[in-house]
């Protein structure tokens, strides 16, 4: 979907900040620290402090545009969110690698798991551990 479509949907106004960080959440083979998208975000030319990232960051969660992860480590990790209910990772505990899930492969557990539960879940965020398949290799 087109960033500025994302943002409309959710009620922000599409400012060039709120785009450029899109894209480079868009862009992004994995979830990024903030630092690896104020890298990210230098490349594609805008000029963004650390502050701005982090109130962007903040507020594209809230809305459900972003999703933050963390995987044990100091900094959150942030990626495009995806799927109804939440946003799924994969964290290789030899590498340290992670990777979004797409939300097919968990929605059918997902789906009966809730549907049991005698409250509203509005959000979920699961994160598997192990060994990717490129250590598996190794």
């Amino acid at each position: 979907m087109d960033p500025q479509e994302r943002l409309k949907q959710c009620g922000l106004a599409a400012t060039p900040n709120r785009l450029c960080v899109l894209r480079a959440l868009d862009g992004a083979s994995r979830p990024q620290t903030p630092q690896e998208l104020l890298a990210v975000l230098a490349g594609l030319g805008a000029r963004m402090n650390r502050v701005t990232l982090y109130r962007i960051l903040e507020l594209l969660v809230e809305r459900g545009v972003a999703a933050r992860h963390n995987a044990g480590e100091r900094a959150f990790r942030y990626c495009l969110g995806r799927g109804a209910h939440g946003h799924s990772h994969f964290h290789c505990t030899r590498c340290g690698a992670t990777q979004c899930l797409e939300p097919r492969l968990l929605e059918p557990g997902l789906s009966r798991l809730l549907s049991g539960l005698p409250m509203q879940v509005e959000l979920a965020g699961i994160t598997l551990g192990g060994i990717c398949e490129g250590c598996q290799h190794s």
